[in-house]
């Protein structure tokens, strides 16, 4: 189990599309990293804590690489602390199949209300080996649409497989300001083989130029041929 503890401000970025033409009040959080890393294995890439537009809930996000020898599955635990140390909130986040080499996102989302006094943030995640990653038989195409980003999937495989989970952060002259999350999928959580969809994402992000895009989807069979 890896853990992380966020201490010094560092400002990074990390584009991976670039868009335009967005307006909001909203005020870029600052970006609180971890100064060490996992030798070898899980990278951490950025972390943001990111408000959301209407003061509801506080997201703690975390973009990583699957640097391990094998895709892997993720669970992470996300903590706020109190100016003493004492935690006042936990929650997680997982994710079932992240590819050999593949960037990800994990986050905790926090209740304002349940947060008031935090003044520090830790998490611990966890690995284990999958057989179940589908990810490259998926596609991810974006649009920009004005209000927001329509991201387009596309199933290559004649396999049903899971719905697409899509992460995204959006920036703003190199910060972050939103964070936005959806899933793909043609029935509940079944994406069918050889089926395309789409969902919209970002649509309260405001003022952004620029955004980090992540996707995981998992098969409902072994994919060890892929390996």
């Amino acid at each position: 189990m890896m853990k992380r503890i966020f201490a010094c401000i560092l400002t990074l970025g990390m584009t991976i599309i670039l868009l335009s033409g967005h307006t909001s009040n909203l005020i870029p959080a600052e970006i609180s990293y971890a100064a060490t890393e996992n030798e070898g294995a899980i990278t951490i890439d950025d972390e943001y804590l990111i408000p959301d537009s209407i003061g509801w809930c506080t997201y703690y996000v975390v973009v990583a690489t699957n640097n391990t020898a094998s895709d892997v599955s993720i669970s992470a635990d996300f903590v706020a602390k109190d100016g003493s140390g004492n935690v006042i909130k936990k929650v997680n986040d997982y994710s079932d199949a992240v590819k050999k080499g593949q960037q990800f996102i994990l986050y905790g989302q926090f209740l304002n209300k349940e947060i008031a006094n935090a003044r520090a943030y830790e998490y611990e995640y966890s690995i284990n080996p999958t057989d179940r990653c589908a990810y490259t038989s998926v596609s991810l195409d974006t649009k920009n649409i004005g209000d927001g980003v329509e991201v387009i999937a596309t199933n290559y495989s004649k396999f049903d497989i899971q719905s697409v989970g899509v992460r995204s952060v959006f920036m703003k002259n190199g910060r972050a300001v939103a964070f936005d999350t959806v899933n793909i999928a043609d029935a509940g959580i079944t994406f069918h083989g050889g089926s395309t969809n789409s969902q919209i994402i970002g649509a309260r992000a405001g003022d952004y130029d620029d955004m980090i895009i992540t996707y995981t989807t998992v098969s409902n069979h072994s994919m060890a041929e892929d390996l």
